[in-house]
């Protein structure tokens, strides 16, 4: 992935790392409510050069003493600072922590004491240090008075053995006693001159002052818990984005399936209130309405200028097909063109939401089942069928009845008779049909038109069965438009707005005759230009009927366009009643 993807996929699952930071600060803020706060205090002593060899060797001038670090946390020295703070030794032994720096030539005895307030672990510090200070110091003096005792039993000794060798002076035994005696007096007196030479046993290097807290401060924990949310947000939402299968836009349809894209539909939640949701049967401009008109010119690139056949299915339920089916039909008439809107969906017709009464009744279910194989179907027995609306140049063929067997229905070949009949009858005919996937009546419908319009919805549609769709209808044979990104997200720029302000949005529609739009069949013609191009494959060949030239070039002064649009007929017994009032 790009760097420009990553920054994509990161902004589409923001939600994802907005709350993992969440969840990590509140953990953090239910940690600060229930940890412990400690503060740890510190107490440096210095041992002299005689205390700090006995640290090590465990003794003095070959006294045995006890000044290491174990001696520290000993009852002999904890006893006495827990008198001295009233609490429990045990407690207190736990609570303090003993390290010795014993690369210098005099050793450094850091005692670290920890409690619940500043002030406790100063006074457990002060207290342990003076303490041990106390028994090294006791350590000391005991073994002096040791090495003075044996000092004076030495010189007694050497004494009675210097009285031996001058009464015998050939007493070669009592010579090398008394040698002897005389080395270990002044082995000693070295040790007694050592000890009181190196003065004091102990000095205080530094105080211990008011305890600092032992755990991060509440900023630097809050801080941690973002940082950290943060990361493993952004991880989640990258991981979450390979597995999600769904279709992200327009851009992955070519892609995932092979189709053509034919463009977004934006989620205008406006639309779901409104009755009926025909967003393009109003004036005003918005952006899903013009992406609509926008599909509509698109595909008069890929269809007959007459007589077109579109089939508009979806991949799944409830991706918008019916929807885009009634605002294409819209689009269309509005636009000039002759349009029949047909009910394809015979197992759960849903145009009744968009045109009321004018599709439902007896439709194409009647019309398949009454005319049996071989016979002759009349151009009479379409017609009859199709209801006015009450916008001008569309009507509607309604679903019928459900049958029990819809797709048997659509398989018999008087199906082609009446897409044929329904051709002659207008300019453009939309079909209406159920979802392509599972089922073969979109396949059926699709074969008897110039091409299918796939309808899939952005973060729901599943790109494998996307592709499955499509693979399916041209395995049927059936020719495929294009695919449409319906219920996009994705906002077109402000700078888009002043285009979408429509002045006169809710002001009464004139009832001029329409006829086709220029600037739309202008559009068209450009792009058929661009596609004609010898570099660029051509389009698809189709069958237009005579003087659609002609047509086509109607005085661009009589035009309407899709702003003046056409509303509800006017009869002429009410335009006649309005200019009387008049």
């Amino acid at each position: 992935m790009t760097l420009r993807q990553i920054l994509d996929v990161l902004w589409k699952r923001r939600w994802i790392i907005v709350a993992v930071m969440l969840a990590a600060l509140v953990t953090a803020f239910a940690y600060l409510q229930l940890r412990t706060v400690t503060y740890s205090s510190q107490e440096v002593v210095r041992l002299n050069s005689v205390v700090t060899q006995g640290a090590v060797t465990g003794e003095i001038g070959g006294v045995s003493v006890d000044v290491s670090q174990e001696a520290v946390t000993s009852p002999a020295v904890m006893d006495v600072a827990a008198e001295q703070l009233g609490e429990d030794p045990g407690a207190l032994a736990g609570s303090v922590q003993v390290v010795i720096d014993g690369t210098t030539p005099l050793a450094r005895v850091a005692i670290i004491a920890t409690g619940l307030s500043p002030t406790q672990s100063q006074s457990r510090a002060a207290a342990v240090a003076s303490a041990y200070t106390a028994y090294v110091d006791q350590q000391l003096a005991t073994a002096l008075v040791t090495l003075q005792q044996r000092q004076a039993e030495a010189i007694t000794e050497a004494r009675d053995l210097q009285q031996a060798v001058a009464d015998d002076p050939g007493d070669a035994i009592a010579a090398t006693n008394l040698a002897t005696a005389l080395s270990k007096m002044t082995t000693i007196n070295l040790a007694i001159e050592s000890v009181n030479d190196a003065g004091a046993a102990t000095a205080v290097v530094s105080n211990p002052a008011p305890g600092e807290p032992t755990v991060p401060s509440a900023l630097i924990v809050l801080l941690l818990a973002l940082a950290t949310g943060l990361i493993v947000g952004i991880a989640a939402a990258l991981i979450r984005d390979q597995f999600d299968n769904r279709l992200r836009g327009e851009e992955e349809i070519e892609s995932t399936s092979g189709a053509r894209s034919l463009g977004e539909l934006s989620w205008d939640r406006g639309v779901a209130s409104t009755h009926p949701p025909l967003p393009v049967a109003h004036n005003d401009r918005t952006d899903l309405s013009e992406r609509l008109r926008t599909l509509r010119s698109t595909l008069q690139v890929f269809l007959p200028d007459r007589q077109a056949v579109a089939v508009v299915t979806s991949v799944e339920p409830g991706d918008g097909k019916s929807f885009v089916s009634a605002n294409l039909a819209m689009a269309w008439a509005r636009a000039g063109k002759t349009v029949i809107l047909v009910g394809g969906d015979l197992r759960r017709p849903d145009l009744g939401r968009y045109f009321y009464d004018a599709a439902d009744g007896e439709g194409l279910s009647e019309i398949l089942q009454e005319h049996e194989i071989g016979e002759t179907l009349a151009r009479s027995s379409v017609e009859s069928r199709l209801n006015t609306t009450s916008y001008r140049r569309l009507r509607v063929l309604p679903a019928g009845a459900e049958p029990p067997d819809p797709a048997d229905l659509l398989a018999r070949p008087v199906l082609g008779d009446i897409v044929a009949h329904l051709r002659s009858l207008a300019d453009v005919v939309i079909i209406d049909s159920p979802p392509a996937i599972g089922m073969a009546d979109a396949a059926l419908l699709a074969l008897q038109s110039d091409g299918a319009v796939v309808i899939s919805s952005v973060r729901k549609t599943d790109r494998v069965l996307l592709a499955d769709t499509i693979a399916a209808l041209h395995a049927a044979g059936a020719e495929v438009i294009g695919v449409v990104a319906n219920r996009s997200r994705r906002k077109l720029p402000k700078t888009y707005a002043s285009y979408y302000v429509n002045r006169g949005a809710h002001a009464p529609v004139p009832q001029v005759p329409a006829i086709q739009d220029p600037a739309a069949s202008a559009t068209v013609a450009e792009l058929r230009r661009l596609l004609d191009a010898p570099s660029d494959p051509a389009p698809r060949s189709r069958t237009r009927a005579s003087g659609t030239e002609s047509a086509d070039r109607e005085d661009p002064r009589a035009a309407d366009s899709d702003e003046a649009a056409d509303g509800p007929d006017t009869t002429d017994a009410d335009r006649k009643t309005a200019s009387d009032a008049s």
